[in-house]
């Protein structure tokens, strides 16, 4: 079976943008509104809210991981007759779920980001255990997620996997720099910053799946002009408002 290369990569479009939508606009964003701030820079790699709650910043990654949860349910849950679904729910759980356990280790590491805030707000300023704590437990994730998303990928779509996460990663990951390179006041910053939350963090979706010898018995991912039309009208919503930024 060949899966059409240009439908997996508009399903993996449609997954970054709701993926990165999760996080910032559902998670932060309507975490700083329910509390009754207001949303002072919302982009698709950062956010400010002018309300000082020790709530706002885990808002974010709660989003990737509520989003992660629902899709990887989803995915079990859908029938093979309708693979690209299945396939639109294994990516956005991916890349739901490295974002979330690749940030927790980068932000304890360097001191910065939502889970360094979250943190420091919960746990106190200076205390290097929970700091070391929370890496080994974010690496640790990391890997038992990576080692799931092999199998259960694996499972689904036998040989035929690694090919199909190699086009949905490059998709996904120019996208969402093309989307941030439209934040005119710090193009460079967005752009490494997306690249980092979607290209690096979900990069153990370009491994070779050397198990995945089987055949799959779900019907090849056939070319589809609504997927395409989908992904069109999500990405140019997605780049026109989170990509260039909202300001206030």
């Amino acid at each position: 079976m060949r899966d059409d290369a240009i439908t997996v990569g508009a399903i993996a479009i449609i997954a970054m943008s709701v993926a990165t939508a999760a996080h910032e606009a559902v998670g932060h964003g309507s975490a700083c509104l329910l509390l009754g701030g207001r949303i002072t820079l919302l982009t698709s790699v950062y956010f400010r809210c002018d309300l000082a709650s020790r709530l706002v910043s885990p808002a974010g990654p709660l989003g990737n991981l509520v989003a992660g949860f629902a899709c990887w349910v989803a995915m079990r849950l859908l029938p093979d007759s309708q693979p690209r679904a299945k396939l639109f729910a294994l990516l956005l759980a991916a890349f739901s779920f490295f974002w979330a356990f690749a940030y927790l280790v980068s932000s304890l590491a360097t001191g910065r980001g939502d889970y360094a805030i979250a943190f420091r707000d919960f746990l106190g300023d200076n205390d290097a255990s929970w700091r070391n704590g929370g890496i080994v437990v974010g690496v640790a994730l990391y890997l038992l997620f990576s080692r799931a998303l092999r199998v259960a990928a694996a499972g689904l779509f036998g040989a035929r996997i690694s090919r199909l996460l190699q086009i949905s990663w490059f998709a996904a990951t120019i996208a969402a720099v093309a989307a941030a390179a439209l934040y005119a006041p710090s193009r460079s910053g967005a752009t490494l910053q997306a690249g980092l939350e979607i290209g690096v963090a979900s990069v153990p979706l370009l491994i070779p799946r050397r198990e995945a010898a089987g055949a799959s018995e779900i019907p090849a991912i056939a070319r589809s002009m609504g997927w395409l039309a989908a992904a069109f009208i999500v990405f140019a919503a997605f780049a026109l408002t989170l990509g260039a930024g909202y300001t206030s």
